[in-house]
């Protein structure tokens, strides 16, 4: 088992079937931003199991507090706690595709100095993810791109959200220090709403470079938290 944050694990195990339907719920709303419903999720995964069974399934999966569903919708949507499950005890690490890791080579190798290697890696990083990226230059001065990402995606349509995450970085700078001391320079740490340091309404995911530099991903806690995984981790390698 790999282990993601320096926070305690969440919850017990569940049962295999319900960590499965907990698993699709997750990853499905991860890449749609839809609820998901039993009928999705008998018709398009080998659970092989009655959609009763499904709808029982879920229904407890919410009243322990892993999901919960909009007013507007039947289906479900991870909690905060669903997210932390899945990364505590279900998400596993997948190595950075081959054409990504030869694109961050290309980048790496271009800039002429480190500071404009990191900014350029991260104004990529954030297209590709559409997430924003932070970075903190020796502990000294705070750099971040891919706001615009960011606040595209569908949980920013509620405005005071978005007022109260764009505040956020406002505070970036006098946050430094403590997420400096967060992170770890041998894996990327993950961290969820409240466990946030740069803010409890989103997620992050990230990790030193070397001893003087820090570079995360951050984004709503529909993340994908995979992928982010992977980027940073190939990142890491690449200062060690």
């Amino acid at each position: 088992m790999i282990y993601y944050h320096s926070y305690s694990l969440s919850a017990k195990h569940m049962e295999p079937r319900k960590e499965n339907i907990l698993k699709l719920v997750v990853e499905s709303y991860i890449d749609t931003a839809e609820p998901v419903g039993s009928k999705f999720l008998v018709e398009q995964s080998e659970l092989e199991v009655s959609g009763a069974t499904v709808r029982n399934e879920m229904r407890e999966l919410e009243e322990e507090g892993y999901l919960t569903h909009p007013h507007t919708s039947a289906g479900r949507i991870p909690t905060e706690a669903g997210y932390q499950y899945y990364v505590d005890r279900i998400m596993k690490q997948d190595d950075l595709k081959k054409k990504m890791q030869e694109e961050i080579e290309s980048l790496l190798q271009e800039a002429s100095d480190d500071h404009t290697k990191l900014k350029t890696i991260g104004k990529r990083i954030a297209d590709i993810t559409r997430n924003a990226v932070i970075i903190g230059l020796n502990r000294d001065s705070v750099y971040y791109t891919g706001l615009s990402h960011l606040f595209s995606q569908p949980e920013f349509q509620d405005m005071s959200y978005t007022l109260n995450v764009s505040t956020m970085f406002d505070q970036c700078e006098e946050r430094l220090d403590s997420v400096f001391e967060s992170m770890d320079v041998v894996k990327p740490r993950i961290f969820i709403g409240k466990q946030n340091p740069f803010g409890a309404m989103t997620s992050v995911v990230g990790g030193l470079l070397g001893k003087e530099s820090l570079f995360a991903i951050l984004g709503p806690l529909r993340m994908d938290y995979v992928g982010n995984y992977s980027l940073i981790h190939f990142l890491q390698k690449k200062y060690i």
